[in-house]
């Protein structure tokens, strides 16, 4: 219940806003004053300035779940008369068929690349993985599922920079300004813009994951630390089944 009344985000804003607090606060007033003028927030004394600048900071979504890449596909276009209705649910099926065989081919390929990688001794997935610089850690198979996972990603980065040379100079320029990168004038180099910013952006995303991991680990130790009676007593208040044991009550909130 506390995950589904959007537990984890508010957590993890309250951390995030109570961090840039302190941050702020070690500012001198000569800084804050500096970067009060930068956003356009009027400045009185220090602890005004720092509560005005958060609640600018907040406003503007610096605290917010990172937004995750997706790749926007155009929609197919509406049936009209009963001929391109006919037509639609062709195209549409050639499309299922299609996708369905990609899906096939690559599990195909994914397969054959866990039997390669587990046909590998011990020492030679330490060296691929010391190669890619990750640390050989875990048992044999937990080697070979980090080495595939760098395999599917360094895929997914040779594809995706393959569609983005593909493009034009001119949509490139769009797909940066749509992401708010600055766009730099060679064609590669914008390819390369856009790979960096959403290669930051996965970063992010994964460091929001951990933030989160993190967040819900100290709920579920202060619902632990509460005794059973506690605990049914809040399942209660927010009309959940009380539960037979303390560990289920902990579940459930």
């Amino acid at each position: 219940l506390w995950q589904q009344d959007d537990g984890v985000n508010k957590g993890l804003i309250q951390m995030a806003r109570e961090k840039r607090e302190a941050e702020l606060a070690a500012k001198d007033k000569a800084a804050l004053l500096k970067l009060c003028d930068k956003v356009g927030v009027e400045a009185f004394v220090k602890e005004v300035m720092v509560e005005r600048l958060l609640r600018h900071e907040v406003e503007a979504g610096r605290f917010v779940r990172p937004a995750a890449e997706q790749e926007v596909k155009e929609e197919a276009p509406a049936a009209g008369k009963k001929g391109d209705l006919v037509a639609a649910l062709l195209a549409s099926e050639a499309n299922r068929k299609k996708e369905l065989e990609l899906k096939k081919q690559q599990e195909e390929a994914e397969a054959s690349k866990r039997k390669e990688l587990k046909a590998m001794s011990v020492d030679e997935l330490k060296k691929a993985l010391a190669k890619h610089k990750l640390e050989s850690v875990g048992k044999k198979d937990d080697m070979v599922e980090a080495l595939f996972q760098v395999g599917v990603q360094e895929e997914r980065l040779s594809a995706r920079k393959s569609e983005l040379k593909a493009m034009g100079k001119e949509e490139l320029k769009k797909l940066l300004q749509s992401k708010a990168v600055e766009a730099p004038s060679g064609k590669d180099a914008m390819v390369d813009a856009v790979l960096s910013h959403e290669a930051k952006v996965r970063e992010e995303l994964k460091a929001y994951a951990a933030k989160v991991e993190e967040v819900v680990a100290k709920k579920r130790e202060e619902l632990e630390a509460k005794t059973a009676a506690d605990l049914k007593e809040m399942c209660v208040s927010k009309g959940l089944k009380a539960g037979v044991g303390k560990e289920d009550r902990v579940e459930r909130l």
